[in-house]
């Protein structure tokens, strides 16, 4: 405890600005009213820079080549030189798999340079002056060579599923906690669907919903869902939800604008009690406590985004980086431990996608800082330092639970893959949202979210990466479920997990 008070005396003392970005939702139902919305700014207390100039977006539909000329109006990439100003500086070379981060936060890299509308096939060697894209995970050894997941049949492999994370995995609990603002609510009532029950921050459904189909499982019901009956798994997830503790965003943060939230949403450690309360009064209740840890070992944890909601929150306070990398990834890294003591032994450990590819940023970044790719580099130097101390801690873990097989999804490199050859994935928007208020900078208006009057949606949210500019479509969640289930971008493989767990139903030592 008192650790915790000191790491937030020391936060406390070094912020200067802080902005709140945290998700939103609208429905997917295409409309045809628009209304003319003010410029947006910054939220009160926003320290992100300012918004870029409405002719400095991507160009629509295709990259140009790495190399040619950046748009009209903004200087060159620096290719080994100091990133911009409130970024860390990039190392001379990536660290090795597996080992801590440095000091800082890594460069953002890229495995490919982009022409028209699509990008060579990974493994090409990247162009001059930019530091390769690392693969997000150690190789495998010598001669084990991963299986394809096509020779895997992956339907009752599992009995239940636990899901943790946030917007990108909640499937009801922001809202039935009575997080959100009236329109979002509104919206919730008008558009939910029968045949996919819960409350989703997407037109929608998200990877946890497609893990669910490849496993025969029914769409896991959120833990607030009181009238819910959780004989194959739950969902703790929380939109939202954060690392840092909510009295922390309360005390020393300054709200400036509240996006949809009614208030600082929960940390997640409210998860982690929730799935001990489960274990206790439901989960195992009445069974010893080996008869317990076999149901868990028996049961798949899916681990999703956790930490992105710090980033964005405390985006443009670069002091801070260091410190909140450690917290964020120590959170999980203790979820971890508790849920392995408990018994797992499946788990997957979402990796953070590039949230400087998203509107959100986008919208307040300089041109100085946009990437070779279109994305904010500062914003994504923070993921990416992110997901290498995750990736990291996750091997410490596998030292030390052996017997559990604990794989990471790759969501940075699925991310890139698809963005980087959207046209192939029958895209035609990678930065532009679906649902907005029909202006501004990627059809993205701080002031004027997606689900609020005035806004509309795309007629097909299927040509769209992104949903509101802060969540992805129902499609994009689609395209990043296969890579993860059935590409290698999962590390080990999802077919190696599944293969696992056949031994052990088969009674041999997983």
């Amino acid at each position: 405890m008192a650790d915790s008070k000191y790491f937030l005396r020391q936060i406390a003392s070094f912020i200067l600005l802080f902005s709140i970005c945290s998700p939103s939702f609208a429905h997917n139902k295409s409309t045809t009213t628009t209304t003319t919305t003010t410029t947006p700014t910054p939220p009160s207390g926003c320290s992100c820079p300012c918004p870029c100039s409405s002719g400095s977006s991507p160009p629509s539909g295709s990259f140009p080549p790495l190399g040619s000329p950046p748009p009209s109006g903004s200087p060159p990439l620096p290719s080994d030189s100091s990133p911009p100003s409130g970024s860390l500086p990039p190392p001379s070379s990536p660290p090795p798999p597996g080992s801590p981060p440095p000091s800082g936060s890594p460069p953002l890299p890229s495995d490919s340079s982009p022409p028209s509308g699509s990008l060579p096939p990974s493994g090409s060697p990247p162009p001059s002056g930019y530091p390769p894209f690392p693969s997000g995970s150690p190789p495998l050894p010598s001669g084990n060579s991963p299986p394809s997941s096509s020779q895997f049949d992956f339907k009752n492999c599992f009995s239940r599923i636990f899901a943790f994370g946030d917007s990108y995995t909640d499937t009801g609990n922001a809202q039935l906690m009575g997080g959100f603002q009236p329109f979002i609510s509104q919206l919730f009532s008008q558009f939910s669907s029968g045949q996919l029950p819960g409350y989703r921050l997407c037109n929608g459904r998200l990877v946890i919903d497609f893990l669910c189909d490849a496993l025969s499982i029914p769409t896991l019901r959120p833990y607030a869902d009181s009238s819910a009956e959780f004989s194959k798994g739950v969902n703790f997830a929380i939109a939202g939800s954060t690392t840092l503790s909510t009295d922390f965003f309360t005390q020393f943060i300054n709200k400036g604008h509240s996006l949809m939230w009614n208030a600082n949403p929960e940390s997640c450690d409210t998860q982690l009690n929730w799935f001990n309360k489960y274990i206790a009064e439901k989960g195992c209740k009445g069974i010893h406590e080996e008869a317990c840890r076999g149901e868990m070992a028996n049961s798949l944890f899916w681990i999703g985004e956790m930490g992105g909601n710090d980033y964005a929150r405390l985006y443009g306070s670069h002091v801070l980086h260091k410190l909140l990398i450690t917290q964020a990834v120590g959170h999980v890294h203790k979820l971890l431990r508790v849920i392995l003591d408990k018994g797992a032994r499946f788990i997957v450990v979402q990796g953070l996608p590039p949230a400087g590819c998203l509107p959100l940023h986008l919208s307040f970044c300089p041109l100085k800082d946009r990437d070779q790719y279109g994305c904010s580099n500062i914003a994504n130097s923070l993921i990416m330092a992110h997901n290498e101390l995750l990736q990291a801690k996750l091997e410490e873990l596998r030292r030390k639970y052996s017997n559990a097989m604990i794989i990471y999804a790759d969501y940075w490199k699925a991310y890139q893959t698809i963005l980087t050859n959207y046209k192939s994935y029958q895209f035609e928007q990678p930065f532009d949202v679906c649902c907005g208020a029909g202006g501004g900078q990627f059809n993205f208006e701080l002031n004027s979210l997606c689900g609020s009057a005035g806004t509309s949606t795309c007629k097909d949210a299927n040509k769209y990466i992104n949903w509101d500019g802060i969540h992805l479509t129902e499609a994009m969640y689609k395209h990043v479920s296969d890579l993860f289930f059935h590409k290698d971008h999962c590390q080990p493989s999802f077919a190696e997990l599944i293969m696992k767990k056949k031994q052990m139903m088969m009674g041999s030592n997983p």
